[in-house]
């Protein structure tokens, strides 16, 4: 097993919202992680870290690339399937939070949305896009 930390694709320039109540703004993170060979079974992909006391609203996980068989589920340190159950990258694609306690989460501590795998599929390169809408703490 393996922690894989994926590359934040969004930059804080192109994520600022500037005017009266950007503290209480909606955001959205982008983060990718590209495998040269299949995960592991085990192996967890983590987001760009969420600052304690956003409230994630929306997660969103594209692959592409996973193989025959591969499964995930995806939710955060305290509970590793928190939006999606059981998901799988048999043919890639969009997956969306679809677990029954998938609701807007108040994180507690600095946190990571994280995909892991349950069961590697057999392929030789893909790509994960973990996409996260939440809104930030109010200072």
């Amino acid at each position: 097993m393996a922690i894989l930390q994926a590359s934040k694709t969004s930059s804080a320039a192109l994520l600022a919202m500037p005017g009266v109540g950007d503290g209480q703004s909606a955001k959205v993170t982008s983060s990718n992680y590209t495998f040269a060979a299949a995960p592991a079974t085990g192996d967890i992909i983590q987001s760009a870290l969420i600052q304690a006391g956003s409230v994630i609203t929306d997660v969103k996980v594209v692959l592409s690339g996973f193989g025959a068989n591969s499964t995930f589920e995806v939710g955060y340190g305290d509970d590793t399937d928190y939006w999606i159950v059981s998901g799988s990258g048999v043919t890639g694609g969009v997956f969306r939070d679809s677990a029954a306690t998938a609701r807007p989460l108040v994180l507690v501590t600095n946190d990571t949305v994280d995909v892991k795998i349950n069961a590697a599929g057999a392929t030789a390169a893909g790509t994960v896009d973990i996409i996260v809408t939440y809104v930030p703490r109010n200072n």
